[in-house]
């Protein structure tokens, strides 16, 4: 992979880094309780004010980020939490792990959580979610930063043992089914019998990374290579041909249409390819780099009004489809994703509210989680609010490569 180079120019640039100032004030001024998640609360942040320290160690970000990422740990022992990455103790300790890197330091000994996490992942039949939100695949993401440590390598052999158990052969390769009790209500309405899921977030694609990083790093490397290369074959046999909205559908099921998606980093072509080109370079195999590139330009070219996006989070809005072409920019050097990155950023910035929201930035979500209370409202997370919006912004704006994105199946490797 080439060094990470600026995205963003001129004025440009400067309103992004503007943005981000205004976004690190407010967090900082906020008094509210809050979660110690890495999605969704203190660890995610901590990350915000890491990344904010590397390019300006002087103006005290970093020790913001410990004083944030030590509460987020102190959790860990106080409060009952469940193993997830977006949304549990794995994601706290990941961060921790990354942080570390940063020379930001809060929790030194992790070997109980290790410990804890291979006798998760060493339970079978598998009943659990498999996907990176809240199943093996974050449990993996975890492990992965934690090698070479041999507690991590043999987590990352029983999640691969977990997904090869988990497997079923599907078309030209093999796939991983997610059964109608794991749906919500309104999704086995549609799959009475369950589906297949093609998003990112919740899905095969980002199994299909996994494996591939988990093959890279040399750990049960010929089964998970197998495994990561029969997944990425079933997906694209999926690809929906001339479909001029999208060529991913958000799922597959015996007996229902296939339908072009949004484009989003947890559904969609965006986030399907990005996954893609992660496989691709960790597997070293340029023709799968290729397609997933040539599929990924067509979608970086669509209109902007087709795409589905009402806000700038990083999940399914303006931001997160600036980082993911950002990302696809950096590893191939193409001038389209350089354009179409630059093109959502400017969305972002142009969706401030002066005096709204937080630090200008609205949000379309439910502060209860129940779709009958959708409205504008603020948002200091990391995956669906302002946190990410300005990490986001950040990796366009400074010439460092970002050290968080892992935990989006973003981080393509060298």
């Amino acid at each position: 992979m080439k060094t990470w180079t600026t995205l963003l120019e001129g004025t440009l640039r400067e309103q992004a880094l503007g943005a981000v100032e205004d976004i690190a004030r407010a967090l900082q001024e906020s008094q509210t309780f809050d979660s110690p998640t890495l999605s969704g609360g203190l660890a995610g942040r901590a990350l915000f004010f890491a990344e904010l320290g590397r390019d300006r160690p002087q103006l005290g970000h970093a020790s913001h980020a410990e004083r944030l990422i030590q509460q987020a740990a102190l959790a860990i022992e106080e409060q009952p939490l469940l193993p997830w990455l977006h949304a549990g103790f794995a994601g706290i300790a990941w961060s921790i792990e990354r942080l570390n890197t940063l020379g930001v330091h809060s929790l030194d000994d992790m070997d109980e959580i290790d410990e804890a996490l291979l006798g998760i992942t060493s339970r079978k039949p598998w009943g659990g979610e498999y996907d990176l939100i809240r199943g093996l695949v974050g449990l993996g993401v975890y492990a992965l930063e934690r090698l070479p440590r041999p507690m991590a390598a043999r987590c990352l052999e029983s999640i691969v043992e977990r997904l090869e158990e988990r497997s079923t052969r599907a078309g030209p390769g093999l796939s991983w089914w997610t059964p109608s009790h794991h749906l919500p209500a309104h999704q086995r309405a549609m799959y009475p019998e369950g589906y297949f899921n093609l998003g990112a977030a919740h899905g095969v694609p980002a199994v299909v990374a996994l494996l591939a990083l988990i093959a890279r790093a040399g750990v049960a490397e010929k089964k998970a290579r197998e495994l990561a290369t029969g997944g990425a074959r079933w997906m694209l046999s999926t690809v929906l041909p001339n479909s001029p909205g999208a060529r991913f559908a958000s799922a597959v099921a015996p007996g229902v249409d296939l339908k072009p998606c949004r484009s989003a980093w947890c559904y969609g072509d965006p986030g399907v390819v990005l996954c893609l080109a992660v496989t691709a370079q960790a597997l070293g195999d340029a023709e799968l780099e290729k397609t997933a590139l040539d599929i990924a330009r067509e979608a970086a070219t669509r209109p902007m009004d087709h795409a589905g996006v009402r806000d700038a989070n990083l999940c399914h809005g303006s931001a997160g489809l600036g980082h993911i072409y950002n990302r696809l920019y950096q590893v191939s050097g193409d001038a389209v994703f350089k354009e179409a990155a630059t093109a959502w950023f400017t969305r972002t910035l142009q969706m401030r509210r002066p005096g709204e929201g937080i630090a200008g930035f609205l949000f379309w979500t439910s502060p209860t989680g129940q779709d009958k209370d959708l409205g504008w409202f603020g948002d200091k997370s990391l995956l669906n609010g302002v946190t990410g919006t300005g990490l986001a912004l950040l990796a366009a704006a400074q010439p460092l490569s970002p050290s968080w994105d892992g935990m989006l199946m973003a981080s393509i490797p060298a």
